[in-house]
């Protein structure tokens, strides 16, 4: 073979090399762990009636997920973690109609605070889920109810957030 030939074969090479090490960086060293709402709190696993699911892996902003879509990674900043969370009505009673144990919240404005300072403010979407990137430390999450949550860096904290409970007889 010729000089110019091979000089063309290792460029190649060396450009197919290249490519596979940029990839590789770009992709998530873990496994996403998958979680859904069941009405009371988050478990791990899909839904069983195909509904929102967050997807999260330790080092990345959580993902929420409808139905067949796959988790996209975006790395968190240094020093921050995450806030993945539901807003819902809790339904219970005798006479209701069958259906979810929960209606979610949708449009409901989600307080975050710390310190006694609002430091975010976010909306639950249709569904009722929200998220938000915060620095690691203590933080008070209000809808309607509060809860107490601590973030680590490069975690994320699930957040179950009742808004009342519609009960009947």
């Amino acid at each position: 073979m010729s000089t110019s030939v091979n000089v063309f074969l290792t460029g190649l090479l060396l450009l197919v090399i290249s490519l596979t090490a940029v990839a590789a960086a770009k992709r998530p060293v873990g496994k996403w762990n998958f979680f859904h709402f069941d009405g009371s709190s988050f478990v791990s696993g899909p839904s069983a009636d195909g509904g929102t699911q967050v997807a999260v892996l330790a080092g990345f902003r959580p993902v929420l997920l409808k139905k067949g879509e796959k988790p996209a990674a975006v790395d968190l900043a240094a020093g921050t973690g995450a806030l993945a969370g539901i807003c819902f009505i809790q339904r219970s009673g005798g006479k209701l109609k069958r259906g979810p144990a929960y209606l979610p919240c949708a449009a409901m404005p989600v307080q975050i605070s710390t310190g006694g300072k609002v430091v975010a403010t976010v909306m639950t979407d249709d569904q009722g889920y929200f998220q938000v990137t915060v620095t690691a430390g203590r933080y008070r999450i209000e809808a309607k109810e509060a809860v107490e949550v601590t973030v680590e860096n490069g975690a994320t904290a699930l957040i179950p957030l009742r808004a009342g409970k519609r009960m009947a007889d």
